[in-house]
C-alpha cells in the first residue's frame, strides 16, 4: 500500500510541475488507448500512436511556447493528433493489403487462366463420352447407364433387362472400354498448347 501511495505522489508531482500538455497527456492515457482501439487492434500499433502523440503534441507545444502561445485546449488537442495518427496508419496499413493484393494478381490470374483451360478440356472431354455413350450398342448402353449413371448392381440390371448376369458384365466392360478408348482419343487441349510452346 505504501508504494501505491508513493507511486501516486510522484505522478501528483510530476502533473503539477510538467506542462499543460503533459499533464494532459498522463491524465487521460488510459482513455486516449482506448479512443485509439477503435480504430487499431493491434496493441503494438496503439503503443506506437501513443508515444508519436506525446512526441508531436509537445515538440507542438514548444513551438508555440516559443511564439509566446500556448495550447487552449490540450485535451482536444491530443487526440486531434491521435484520430490524425490513427488515421494514417489505417490508410498506411490498407496500401500495404492493396500493395499485397496488387503483387498477388499476376498469379491470380494464371491461376484463373489454368481453371478456365481445365474447365474448357472437362467440357470438352464431357461431351466426348457422352457421344461415346451414345455411340454404344443399345443393350450396351442400356446396362452402362444403369450401373455407372443410376447404380445398380449387377444383379438388379440383368433382373430389369432380362439378361444373364454374364452378359451383363460383357456389355459393362465393352462400355468401360469404347468410353475410355473415345477420351484417350480427344484431343487436349492443354496438350497442344504445351507443344506449342517448345
Amino acid at each position: 500500500m505504501s508504494k501505491d501511495k508513493s507511486a501516486s505522489s510522484l505522478v501528483a508531482k510530476v502533473v503539477s510541475a510538467s506542462s499543460s500538455v503533459t499533464s494532459t497527456f498522463i491524465e487521460h492515457n488510459q482513455f486516449m488507448k482506448k479512443f485509439l482501439a477503435r480504430f487499431l487492434k493491434c496493441e503494438q500499433d496503439i503503443e506506437d500512436v501513443v508515444q508519436e502523440v506525446y512526441i508531436r503534441a509537445v515538440s507542438a507545444e514548444n513551438e508555440r511556447n516559443k511564439a509566446g502561445q500556448s495550447i487552449d485546449q490540450p485535451k482536444a488537442f491530443l487526440f486531434t493528433i491521435a484520430k490524425n495518427l490513427a488515421l494514417n496508419e489505417l490508410n498506411r496499413k490498407s496500401r500495404q493489403a492493396t500493395d499485397y493484393i496488387e503483387d498477388c494478381m499476376p498469379s491470380y490470374a494464371e491461376q484463373q487462366s489454368e481453371s478456365l483451360e481445365s474447365e474448357h478440356d472437362a467440357e470438352l472431354s464431357l461431351g466426348t463420352y457422352c457421344e461415346a455413350v451414345a455411340a454404344l450398342p443399345e443393350k450396351c448402353r442400356k446396362v452402362y447407364l444403369l450401373r455407372k449413371v443410376h447404380g445398380l448392381p449387377h444383379k438388379e440390371i440383368a433382373k430389369q433387362l432380362d439378361i444373364s448376369l454374364s452378359s451383363v458384365e460383357k456389355y459393362l466392360k465393352l462400355g468401360i472400354v469404347s468410353c475410355h478408348a473415345a477420351l484417350k482419343e480427344q484431343p487436349n487441349s492443354r496438350t497442344k498448347k504445351v507443344q506449342v510452346r517448345r
